[in-house]
């Protein structure tokens, strides 16, 4: 025997004609056509293969299998309803990913309008240092929304939207060697020592193609995990940092580093917004990715669809 395909709208339908055995005060209950009502409950009869009404002239009443489903009926309804009013509940869910310096900076006030217009929504951000990690995230489900920098990707599966173009400099303690000197030569940065993000990060891999089309050779790498600790480590003049303008602009200010004048650095990284093309945007994603557009976003089209 097939499996039953009942339509809930019908279920419902023949929970209320149950209770007033009567279709024409069930289609003014349920502001139906009474034809709608006698087409739904034959369609209803039809699936389960048995008469669930006697049409006794203009009186109805039900039959033996009326009476067993109408307690199935009863259940169904009341379980579909708490099933509606349980996901009405659920609050709207955000994952996204994103670069400590992103995070750090422009996230905030981004995310001070999101939580004011959906204060009861679950926020998710995770930091990211690679941009293949945000693909994969994108590409698995796991982020909804990648706040990526570098280069665009070409996965057709992903939808990329423009931000800023991040401003990056190149700094370096005052009181160091090159703290101080007007123009920064190639030559100036031979043997040198850098301190950089993990090997992938997009603003690394910016430099190190800067410096391999100069012909520089660092005299030393260190590598770190923070924005954070590279800023520390330049600010004590261990070596030079290229970072997001943004992350050290109140050390330059306070004269805690210095702006290095170097005409060969890259001037800055594009940032844009990514998600999955099949992703379902939700109104808070939508939301979000409006407001991050408004912000910082180059030509700014909404992605909600016309009304």
């Amino acid at each position: 025997m097939g499996g039953f395909f009942m339509d809930t709208k019908q279920i419902l339908t023949f929970k209320i004609a149950a209770e007033t055995l009567n279709f024409t005060r069930t289609a003014r209950q349920l502001h139906f056509a009474q034809s709608s009502v006698t087409a739904q409950i034959q369609a209803l009869e039809r699936e389960l293969g048995h008469a669930l009404f006697e049409r006794l002239g203009k009186k109805i009443k039900l039959t033996e299998s009326g009476l067993q489903f109408k307690d199935y009926a009863d259940q169904i309804v009341q379980l579909t309803r708490e099933a509606e009013a349980k996901l009405t509940d659920i609050p709207p869910t955000l994952t996204i990913g994103v670069t400590e310096s992103q995070c750090t900076y422009r996230l905030p006030q981004l995310l001070k309008k999101y939580t004011r217009h959906h204060p009861k929504a679950e926020l998710i951000v995770k930091p990211v240092n690679f941009d293949a990690e945000v693909c994969e995230g994108i590409m698995d489900g796991s982020i909804d929304l990648g706040w990526m920098m570098g280069t665009h990707h070409s996965a057709s599966l992903i939808i990329e939207k423009d931000l800023i173009d991040e401003p990056m400099v190149l700094v370096a303690a005052p009181e160091t060697m090159l703290g101080n000197v007007s123009a920064i030569s190639a030559n100036d940065l031979n043997g040198q020592t850098f301190l950089l993000t993990s090997k992938g990060c997009s603003y690394r891999v910016l430099l190190e193609d800067a410096l391999a089309k100069q012909q520089i050779i660092a005299g030393t790498i260190m590598e770190f995990v923070t924005v954070e600790a590279i800023k520390q480590c330049a600010i004590a003049g261990i070596g030079l940092a290229f970072l997001p303008e943004i992350t050290v602009r109140a050390e330059i200010e306070k004269g805690l580093l210095a702006k290095l004048n170097w005409q060969a650095a890259p001037e800055s990284i594009s940032t844009y917004l990514a998600w999955h093309k099949g992703k379902r945007l939700t109104e808070n994603i939508r939301f979000f990715i409006d407001s991050a557009l408004a912000m910082y976003g180059k030509d700014h089209v909404s992605v909600h669809p016309e009304k």
